[in-house]
This record gives C-alpha cells, structure tokens and sequence, in this order.
C-alpha cells in the first residue's frame, strides 16, 4: 500500500532533534512545520491544514499532555504522536486518555517514527470501513469527514473515538473485549491495569446516546462492550 504525504507539525523544543527529524521527514517526502513550544503549536494549528501532530512531552511552556488536551478542546481531531523520554506505562497510557493517537521512545529509530505515522495515516484512510449509508439508529455514518449525522445534529469524533467506534460498528451485536479492543484500537498488545477502554467508551456515549434515553453502548459485565441500534 502506497502512503500520500502528509504535512506535518513537529512539536519539538530540543533544535537539533527537530532538525533532524525534520530532515528524516522531507527526505521521506513530506512537508513539516516546526515550534519549540505548546502555546505556539496551538496557534500554528489555528493558521494551517495538518495532517498529524508530532509532539514532544517534554515541552519548556506546558506538556505535551495539556497541549492534546487543549487541542481536543478547541476542535482539532487530527492524530498526535507523542515522542517521549518516559518509558513507563503510566505516561504512555496517561497520553493515550489525553487524547494522543499513538508514541514513539526517545531515543527512536527513523524506521519506528515512519512506520508509526504511516500506522496513523493506516488508520485515517483504511482501517475498518463500513458502508457510506450505514445507519446506527437515528445516526448516519460519514466515514470521509468522519462525522456522524442526524436530522440536522452534527457530532465530530476524535481519530481515537472514530477508531473505535467503527471496530464497534464493524462488530455490531457483538461482546468485545477490553483486551480486543486495546489491541485493535490502541494497539496494546496488554492490559495496562488502567480504564482508557472504559473512560473512552463513556466519551462516546455523551456524544451518540440521547440524553435520559437507552445506550448504544451496552456494557456486558464481566465480558466487555456491544455496540447496538436503538430507538
């Protein structure tokens, strides 16, 4: 499968990491803009068209963590990947549930950093891909500008929250477990011992459940999640 090129931005205050990164992405053919801190990753956002978030933890002005969580907040949905120092399940999955899509340990290999966007970019534009008509209830799926659409409600989804709506979609009726769902969705291949699966579930239930009415969501206790239509 051939890849496009994406135009990306590299969050990154260490200059000569961010030089070289730099360099490793045109060479792989796409185009990157670079800031040293997270207030002006924000605004850099807000001014141009990305496709993907390179984004260091480390950063001089705020984390990393607080930057996806701020992005998440202001509307951006486009996929994050973190580079850190911190090679601890607590951070990487603390990353996860701030919104982040996917990591990379400092210190990496170019081969890990490209395989890991052309992972995200997989996911983007592959992945899962249910029916352009396919109905959900009152909602309908627009797998292009992934969105979910009814009677003139719009509700946009983060690349996470798509991602595992549409594993859920493609498995309708079906128990899927939280160790399935990790894996397919966070590619985690273990329990980390902590409720990313649970607290994003509930993320999306805000967003597709009538409120006080029944969930699309159901949890199936002691086996895992089913996704289903209702009225």
């Amino acid at each position: 499968m051939l890849f496009s090129t994406m135009h990306l931005l590299l969050v990154e205050d260490d200059s000569e990491l961010a030089r070289q990164t730099g360099l490793w992405l045109r060479e792989a053919g796409h185009s990157c803009a670079w800031r040293e801190k997270g207030g002006a990753a924000l605004v850099a956002l807000g001014t141009e068209n990305f496709d993907a978030v390179i984004l260091d933890v480390g950063l001089p002005d705020m984390d990393g963590f607080t930057v996806v969580e701020q992005m998440r907040v202001r509307g951006f949905t486009l996929p994050v990947l973190f580079l850190t120092a911190r090679d601890n399940v607590t951070d990487r999955v603390r990353g996860l549930k701030a919104g982040g899509d996917d990591y990379v340990t400092k210190p990496f290999a170019v081969e890990e950093l490209m395989a890991r966007l052309e992972a995200l970019q997989r996911r983007a534009i592959g992945g899962v891909q249910p029916a352009v008509n396919r109905h959900l209830g009152r909602w309908t799926l627009d797998p292009v500008k992934r969105r979910l659409h009814a009677d003139g409600e719009t509700v946009e989804l983060s690349p996470r929250e798509w991602t595992l709506l549409e594993v859920l979609w493609a498995n309708e009726g079906r128990t899927l477990t939280k160790k399935f769902l990790l894996e397919k969705v966070w590619d985690i291949q273990f329990d980390p011992g902590t409720n990313v699966v649970d607290a994003m579930i509930c993320r999306l239930r805000r967003k597709i459940d009538a409120p006080g009415g029944p969930s699309h969501l159901q949890t199936v206790r002691g086996k895992g999640y089913v996704l289903q239509a209702v009225s």
